[in-house]
């Protein structure tokens, strides 16, 4: 195979770190498992179209919004624990339509992962196409044409990943495979609805839910100041909080607000570097315990976080400095 017929793929081992997983993208990697973040994300592209594909070693969400200009197909990895959205199972044959603009909310199970293909939408000229009708992130139903090109891709992906990581690239068969798999899922079925059901009155209370906590994370925040904005009881919110995330609502925040503090502390150029300080911005005012929960959560003290980041700034000082220093003018 020609060289220029070949392209490289990146292999990124952080999700935390990816804020852009497919071009347009907006995502946020909310960590719920206990122990060190360990996730790997592939991207690669096709034609006008982007592939991407996430698997964690722990459970997680993640969030965010579809480009403006672009439609998308999320479809799940195997595994015994499928991914959800709105606390319905993505996988076998249901996958996830997302519209532009669209925001989506997923759920990764322990060792889940999801397969994304994205392609520019349709010009708005073309308003009557059934892909530019959808307007929310949905359900969708996928034939059996669409499984078995999406289980070739799995296949193919797999014999990337044996390949020596040097010489990770995607092929010319590859890329075909690629776009013959979106060709076949981005048609008229697109807009085939999976499951018509009603969202159930605790699921809605946790959209409700996430928008007040979204909104007031900074502070403090009672399980009752909860459930008044949901408009539901304890117990109701409980189980919604647990169909959708498998765990309760008040470790939900302490879960968000240890992620937005490690965030904080990962970020280069942040002249903020006092771990107490960032901690107090996100409502922690125990320090003891915000430790203990950040080192259970990540499985490293917050002051490791921070100091792997001054290291890494650290080592990149000495060659900044020589590179004004030979700008400067002789003589």
């Amino acid at each position: 195979m020609a060289g220029n017929s070949r392209r490289h793929i990146p292999f990124d081992q952080d999700l935390e770190l990816l804020p852009k997983p497919v071009p347009g993208w907006d995502a946020e990697w909310v960590h719920l498992g206990h122990g060190p973040v360990s996730n790997e994300a592939m991207r690669a592209t096709f034609g006008s179209g982007s592939f991407a594909v996430f698997q964690t070693s722990s459970a997680g969400i993640l969030r965010g919004t579809n480009a403006a200009d672009t439609v998308a197909i999320l479809a799940s990895l195997p595994a015994t624990n499928l991914p959800r959205s709105h606390a319905r199972s993505i996988g076998g044959d249901a996958g996830l339509t997302l519209p532009p603009g669209a925001a989506f909310d997923l759920y990764l199970p322990e060792g889940s992962g999801i397969i994304i293909f994205a392609l520019p939408a349709p010009p708005k000229a073309t308003t009557t196409d059934v892909i530019q009708e959808v307007q929310a992130a949905k359900l969708r139903a996928l034939d059996k044409a669409q499984t078995t090109l999406l289980a070739r891709c799995v296949e193919s992906l797999e014999a990337i990943r044996a390949a020596v990581a040097s010489s990770r690239q995607i092929s010319g068969t590859h890329r075909a495979l690629l776009q013959a798999t979106a060709t076949a899922l981005f048609t008229e079925d697109f807009a085939r609805p999976y499951d018509s059901r009603e969202p159930l009155q605790r699921h809605r209370a946790v959209a409700r839910a996430c928008a007040f906590i979204d909104t007031n994370l900074r502070a403090s925040i009672a399980l009752s100041d909860l459930c008044a904005a949901a408009g539901v009881c304890t117990r109701a919110l409980e189980y919604g909080f647990r169909d959708f995330y498998e765990l309760g609502p008040m470790a939900y925040v302490r879960n968000l607000r240890l992620c937005r503090v490690r965030h904080d502390l990962q970020m280069p150029g942040n002249g903020d570097d006092s771990v107490s300080s960032a901690a107090r911005r996100w409502s922690f005012t125990h320090m003891g315990q915000f430790s203990h929960d950040y080192r259970v959560l990540f499985g490293e003290m917050p002051s490791q976080t921070l100091a792997r980041r001054r290291g890494e700034s650290a080592s990149a000082m000495p060659r900044e400095r020589k590179q004004v220093r030979s700008s400067e003018p002789r003589g």
